[in-house]
């Protein structure tokens, strides 16, 4: 391990006051991954969101369920601080593989899948929009999606949700290229510029603005759930247009995508000729240069359930590994960064500190 420490002094300018203090960044870097928790329940196809430094895990379905029923409306907590987890109020619609993303310290939860056969009567694409308070531990209904779908990337800029692409497979075509863009203050749905590719099972990450769609499956349909793409485009909410990127250096599938510092984080997945190999790298995306780094790689092969990011630390919740072994280990790897933080005593009457705005994931 290894830790270096950045020392600043910034000046605040009050209303009757200038305070002078001093900030720290600290980097300290992890060279491997840790199991540090194991998930409460046996689940997968679940989504996850971070508030507060907490991690929230959303939906899903149980490990014996690989055929059905699917769907879930469980909610559990991890508090990475403590090491803990709780409970939180049931989601009222039960689903499993629904998209979730933070506006304002609550959790949007959209689409996905619930029922009992997915090639029966009983099985539904959802379209339905949910939101979650963690400080009320409540529950409310928003304005649905315009099409039910799910595999969908999902992203926030400037308070909007945007949702690209996706499937339902009792559509034709069942993939899809459409973009929308949610507005939770006037709890409305608008159209957006499509995709340049038709695509689902993507991945998604904001950087400054700036919305990455990295993978996934295309159309049309090859019978084998593909064709599977390195396909890397940036959409800018701003101008409404798209951008084509430089493909993924290793193609690849069933990853997962966190952002820290600026920078992209995919995990795990599924490589090699027929996809049939379970990868333990780790590959970092630096958007401002375009450049491709390797990461400390996980101890084993696997595809992570999902990951999330909390103050510089890496979190796999849950993975499937060689043999369709399901595995409930938490992972971390700390990538070194930290925020900054204040240190000091500050004047009660202190002006505005201007800083650039993180982007949110």
């Amino acid at each position: 391990m290894f830790k270096t420490l950045q020392h600043l002094r910034w000046i605040v300018v009050g209303l009757a006051a200038v305070v002078l203090f001093d900030v720290t960044i600290e980097n300290i870097a992890a060279e491997e991954w840790e199991v540090i928790s194991q998930l409460p329940t046996k689940r997968s196809a679940f989504s996850t969101a971070v508030v507060d430094g907490k991690i929230y895990l959303i939906g899903g379905t149980l490990f014996e369920n690989r055929k059905g029923p699917f769907g879930m409306s469980l909610v559990e907590i991890y508090d990475p601080e403590n090491n803990s987890w709780r409970r939180g109020a049931d989601m009222p619609t039960a689903r499993a593989k629904p998209a979730t993303t933070v506006i304002d310290g609550r959790i949007y939860v959209m689409g996905g899948y619930a029922g009992i056969d997915n090639r029966g009567e009983n099985f539904k694409i959802l379209k339905i929009v949910e939101v979650y308070d963690p400080q009320t531990d409540t529950w409310a209904r928003k304005q649905d999606m315009s099409l039910s779908r799910f595999g969908f990337g999902i992203g926030v800029v400037k308070k909007k949700i945007y949702v690209m692409g996706g499937k339902n497979p009792f559509e034709d075509p069942w993939r899809l290229d459409l973009v929308e863009v949610y507005d939770p203050a006037s709890d409305r749905w608008v159209e957006r510029a499509n995709m340049p590719t038709i695509r689902s099972d993507v991945e998604t990450a904001v950087v400054r603005d700036t919305i990455y769609v990295i993978a996934g499956s295309g159309w049309p349909h090859d019978g084998q759930g593909g064709p599977k793409l390195a396909t890397i485009e940036t959409y800018q909410p701003k101008t409404n247009r798209w951008q084509k990127k430089p493909d993924l250096p290793n193609l690849k599938i069933a990853f997962s995508t966190v952002v820290v510092d600026d920078k992209i984080y995919l995990i795990g997945g599924h490589g090699g000729v027929g996809f049939e190999k379970y990868l333990a790298t780790v590959e970092v995306y630096d958007p401002e240069t375009e450049r491709w780094d390797e990461g400390p790689p996980m101890p084993a092969g696997n595809t992570p359930f999902d990951a999330a990011a909390v103050n510089g630390k890496i979190y796999i919740l849950g993975s499937e590994r060689e043999n369709r072994e399901l595995s409930l280990d938490v992972e971390v790897l700390d990538t070194g960064f930290r925020a900054v933080t204040a240190t000091g005593k500050l004047s009660t009457r202190w002006g505005e500190l201007k800083a650039q705005p993180q982007s949110q994931p």
